[in-house]
């Protein structure tokens, strides 16, 4: 082939038109609405994942000595290693008398060692992470005794065991497992005496005190679960979608328009596959509503920081502060407090119905922002002084996931049954279709309500039944396009080829009927946000201590605690709203007569 100036023409790549969904997708970008709802959504499902490191009272990082951990893991290692000491002597048999089962004297005198063994290996190695080489010698002698007492211990176990002797051990066996038991206990003395920290202030005695070193922790990271860990990485991930996608299209498929919609399966899988590499080595998970010792701790001056970096909330989800009941917020002229406690614009002391505000001084703890400092509490304090924004960052993981997994069940079910009705008709159609008529009799709300009521309220009860309440709705929508495509052409020429029903079902006909479906699960997001916050309004919502946007209004329902109702129910109403112009936007997007 040859161009006008009869020089080869250079062969094009092939261009291929774009496919509905790419339609759907230019015309949802389009839309200034949308993209301001899915911003929005980011950085609120952002704010609940990240938690942790927006609101809490653990350190991001902090550069201490530790003297108060220090010296109570000092104070444990005598009687950890006189525990250890005593069960090498007496063996098996004679901790535990003989059991009807053959082994389990032995097996429990085992558990029990090892228990030992490993409370005395963390406090010598929490000693050792802040001693220098010279002064952590004694501690590796320490636990090369400890190995010598376990080794002989486990030695005299078994014939002891065998001759049923209630001493434990014979002679020869019984004076090595002593000998190392008090070796063990002697090093464990000297660590007591000759290891003590050095105290600011006093001066040391050089063969008696050690001066501690330094560590750098991440108290906030350590905390992060497993899952958390999963969904931290899936966010990125998602939030970071349209540079890597571009990179993979553009270097990886070299822009082949055919290529690019095959890998979209790929991509989605990739997607969910990679957070979940790091799991297998990550070691962490604390209870989020155990208040941290690092506050107090610096406040005491039991750790000695020199460099320490606070969430921009310093506040724990579950921390109290006793002089702060109902404190408006800290930006309002109402909140303002003398060095008393006293309510510079109020009464020094206020009666109410249910509680008394008595003045009392504000104790402002390591990291916390001024006593009047408008960031103090900008968005009060509840019944028990807890920080109302560390509670609704941190509410904000339940109601956003009861709305998103009570939505992904109530899609999954209406998916099969809709599809299943539509696509065989007759008698299946007539069957399910009386069932989803019978759901729809009853009110899903006060359904939800009785059954909470029998089962207990939980979070898990909460998104069950608000998918197996709602699904009818979708399941509809999926009835009536199986109805409308199940005589075109391509459905036909599946079934003709002898595909099997399953793959035609699933995978020729379900793409295509996934448009209103999407619609409808936008809405039910945000369904599922509202019945949650009445559900936990009414009290029958996630259990305390849990926090849940709406259990967040219950705290108090008096109007003069107006910031306890307007917060959270303005985080309710603006998630709501970006749901639903999020919903709004898909279905004119998937209106025929928009696309261009």
């Amino acid at each position: 082939m040859t161009d006008t100036g009869g020089q080869p023409a250079v062969p094009s790549r092939e261009i291929h038109g774009k496919d509905s969904w790419d339609m759907v997708l230019a015309q949802l970008r389009r839309r200034p609405s949308v993209r301001v709802a899915l911003v929005l959504l980011a950085l609120l499902y952002g704010a609940a994942i990240y938690a942790p490191f927006l609101a809490g009272d653990r350190p991001l990082r902090i550069r201490a000595t530790d003297a108060a951990g220090y010296r109570k893991a000092q104070k444990l290692l005598l009687p950890i290693a006189t525990n250890i000491r005593g069960l090498a002597v007496a063996g098996a048999p004679g901790f535990h008398p003989p059991a009807s089962k053959a082994g389990e004297p032995a097996r429990r005198f085992d558990e029990a060692l090892a228990a030992e063994e490993s409370a005395l290996r963390q406090k010598a190695a929490a000693m050792a992470e802040q001693l220098s080489e010279p002064d952590a010698a004694l501690l590796r002698e320490l636990l090369a005794a400890l190995d010598e007492t376990i080794r002989a211990a486990q030695a005299g176990a078994a014939p002891a065991a065998q001759a049923g002797d209630a001493a434990g051990a014979q002679p020869a066996v019984a004076a090595v497992v002593q000998a190392a038991g008090d070796r063990l206990v002697e090093l464990a003395k000297r660590a007591k005496a000759e290891l003590s920290p050095a105290q600011a202030g006093v001066t040391p005695e050089p063969a008696a005190t050690v001066a501690l070193h330094e560590r750098t922790l991440w108290p906030a990271f350590a905390a992060i679960s497993r899952v958390e860990l999963y969904f931290m990485g899936l966010w990125l991930l998602v939030l970071g979608w349209p540079l890597w996608n571009a990179a993979v299209n553009r270097w990886l498929l070299r822009g082949d328009r055919e290529a690019i919609r095959r890998a979209r399966r790929r991509k989605a899988l990739c997607l969910a596959l990679l957070p979940l590499l790091p799991l297998p080595l990550w070691r962490g998970g604390e209870d989020p509503f155990a208040t941290s010792p690092y506050k107090a701790g610096l406040a005491s001056g039991d750790i000695v920081a020199s460099s320490v970096l606070f969430p921009p909330v310093p506040f724990g989800l579950a921390e109290q502060n006793d002089t702060e009941f109902y404190r408006p917020p800290t930006w309002h002229r109402s909140a303002e407090v003398d060095e008393a406690g006293r309510r510079v614009h109020g009464p020094p002391a206020e009666s109410h119905a249910d509680f008394l505000v008595t003045s009392t001084p504000v104790e402002v703890r390591a990291a916390e922002p001024a006593r009047n400092a408008a960031a103090r509490h900008p968005l009060g304090t509840d019944t028990l002084g807890r920080d109302i924004l560390t509670r609704m960052i941190w509410g904000g993981r339940v109601s956003l996931t009861v709305g998103l997994v009570s939505t992904l069940f109530l899609v999954l079910i209406g998916i099969v049954v809709g599809a299943l009705a539509g696509y065989y008709g007759g008698r299946v159609d007539l069957v399910i279709s009386r069932v989803i008529e019978i759901f729809q009799c009853f009110p899903p709300f006060f359904l939800i309500l009785i059954v909470v009521v029998f089962l207990g309220p939980s979070i898990l009860n909460i998104m069950l039944m608000l998918g197996l309440t709602r699904w009818t709705g979708v399941a509809r929508l999926v009835r009536g396009e199986f109805l409308r495509l199940r005589g075109l052409d391509f459905v036909v020429a599946s079934e003709a080829l002898g595909v099997r029903q399953r793959r035609t079902i699933f995978r020729h006909i379900l793409p295509n009927a996934m448009g209103p479906v999407l619609v409808a699960a936008t809405f039910s997001v945000a369904s599922g946000i509202l019945t949650e916050s009445a559900l936990s309004f009414l009290g029958f919502g996630v259990l305390a201590p849990v926090p849940s946007w709406g259990s967040l209004l219950t705290e108090n329902r008096s109007p003069e605690f107006w910031w306890i109702q307007i917060f959270p129910g303005l985080m309710i109403f603006l998630t709501v709203t970006l749901y639903n112009l999020l919903g709004e936007g898909v279905s004119d997007a998937l209106d025929p007569r928009q696309k261009v």
